[in-house]
């Protein structure tokens, strides 16, 4: 059995063990499973529920998560290219990153960078080839597109910058 379809197997099983306890229950259990399965993920890192991980072969080893973040409940990680979270981000109830791009048939991937101290509301969407800057606020339903600098608050489509407040 081929390496990437080993880890695809692990996560199922993962997924069918700690599917049956509720969402707000073994956060940090859930860490431990995901890392023993291939995710690198820093300390004090927890899941409020299993992320939904989708991509082609050895899907586990393009996620990186720093330490300190939280994830809420029924995250996506499109994993067709690298996804690289930073330290003390807080992400959202079903916030999807999606990598992966298929306009006109044609699948385009690019990896996502998601910088120290940034949070993502619930129900966003980051899209491939973005990198979202340390200290950014992107508020819940908001679909992010292009790369947001560090310290903005992204609401709509204008980002404002968060340097007047500070």
């Amino acid at each position: 059995m081929p390496a990437a379809c080993r880890w695809h197997v692990r996560l199922t099983i993962v997924e069918a063990l700690l599917g049956l306890f509720p969402p707000f229950t073994l956060a940090r259990i859930r860490r431990l499973a995901l890392k023993a399965c291939g995710i690198r993920s820093g300390r004090a890192t927890f899941f409020w529920g299993l992320p939904k991980l989708t991509g082609p072969g050895p899907i586990t080893s393009r996620l990186q998560i720093g330490s300190d973040c939280g994830f809420n409940d029924g995250c996506v990680f499109d994993l067709t290219a690298p996804i690289t979270i930073g330290n003390h981000v807080s992400v959202g109830h079903e916030v999807r990153f999606l990598t992966a791009q298929r306009p006109g048939g044609v699948e385009n991937a690019a990896p996502i960078t998601i910088g120290d101290g940034v949070w993502l509301g619930a129900r966003c969407t980051i899209l491939g080839g973005v990198a979202v800057g340390a200290g950014t606020i992107v508020g819940a339903g908001v679909t992010v597109t292009t790369d947001v600098p560090p310290n903005t608050l992204m609401t709509g489509a204008k980002p404002v910058s968060l340097a007047k407040w500070r």
